[in-house]
């Protein structure tokens, strides 16, 4: 994960993970390594991802440290409430072949209402996510006659 001195704006700790909202209004969260992820994780998530955002959508980048496991009735929870997230894109970041498999996995059988895109490369994840910003407020502009 970058270095929070220099680019957070706002951090949040949660027992399992951290959430971050940067400076070029990326929110990362990073779920902390040894940590099973369950339904109140998710929950507590949600909770401090609308109070980083306030509402406002905003690119992701989720990211996993070693030995992470996310629960059957937690992967459930998120799908269930993925459109009511401030999701505008999300990036997943891999560091291993096994998280890269789990995680093309479960975006094929889930497919989620946003874009979204694994990465083994922080710097391609981030500069695609900002290229994603940039399209969507582009479309909303154009939708609300700006351009």
């Amino acid at each position: 994960m970058a270095n929070t001195d220099d680019t957070a704006v706002e951090l949040i700790l949660l027992p399992n993970m951290n959430i971050l909202l940067d400076k070029q209004g990326i929110v990362r969260v990073t779920y902390l390594g040894g940590s099973v992820i369950d339904l109140e994780d998710k929950q507590q998530e949600k909770e401090a991802v609308w109070k980083i955002t306030k509402g406002v959508k905003h690119p992701f980048l989720f990211s996993f440290e070693s030995m992470v496991t996310v629960t059957k009735e937690a992967k459930e929870y998120s799908i269930a409430v993925e459109m009511e997230q401030p999701f505008l894109a999300i990036a997943i970041l891999v560091d291993n072949f096994a998280y890269r498999l789990l995680a093309d996995f479960y975006f094929r059988f889930y497919k989620p209402k946003v874009n979204y895109k694994v990465f083994k490369d922080e710097i391609k994840a981030v500069e695609w996510l900002l290229e994603e910003k940039v399209t969507y407020f582009q479309k909303v502009n154009a939708q609300s006659g700006k351009l």
